[in-house]
């Protein structure tokens, strides 16, 4: 009886924990819609760059400070997102050599990522792999776009070493399962 108390006890404390966390993701997904909204007015303004980049790159860090959105939106948010960070680009016009240094960051940062990335392949514990791989996609989402030109390559570079993380990962399991199976 006591188990009984204590587990209805969990149940109902786990219940709340799980409405809490989604009012916190529907709360974020607020703001993050608040940002591009922020974005859009950004659009604009006829200021020159040096007053609205400014402005631009502290929405980006805000963007980057709000927490997880409900998996059901976060998909359209981002690509809406990443819509209008592209088209405040193509709007205020910035000179070609300070886009260029800024996809090339954001190049340089996705390369690091893809080189931490495979390292992560050689990792012996395929758990804290396979949990870490989470993070640096998270990570990747966050940096800015690269150069039209390289897009598909450093994407297809950095979903193929996922997938071997994933394999591997899934194949842990798969091995245990059989390990499980002969013990019986």
């Amino acid at each position: 009886a006591a188990f009984k108390e204590l587990y209805a006890k969990y149940k109902s404390i786990r219940h709340l924990h799980l409405q809490n966390m989604e009012k916190d993701k529907e709360a974020n997904y607020e703001k993050k819609l608040q940002i591009i909204e922020e974005l859009k007015a950004l659009l604009e303004k006829t200021e020159d760059v040096n007053h609205t980049f400014p402005e631009f790159r502290e929405l980006q860090n805000r963007w980057k400070t709000v927490d997880q959105v409900p998996q059901a939106k976060a998909k359209d948010l981002w690509e809406t997102y990443q819509h209008y960070v592209e088209k405040f680009y193509d709007y205020i016009k910035i000179n070609n050599e300070f886009r260029d240094m800024d996809f090339k960051r954001n190049l340089d940062s996705k390369s690091a990522l893809c080189e931490r990335a495979e390292a992560l392949a050689e990792e012996h514990d395929v758990i804290a792999a396979f949990k870490e791989l989470q993070k640096l996609h998270d990570e990747w989402k966050e940096i800015g776009p690269v150069a039209k030109e390289f897009r598909e390559s450093i994407w297809e570079g950095f979903k193929t070493i996922t997938s071997i993380i994933n394999k591997r990962h899934q194949a842990y399991f798969e091995e245990l399962k059989e390990e499980q199976k002969k013990n019986l």
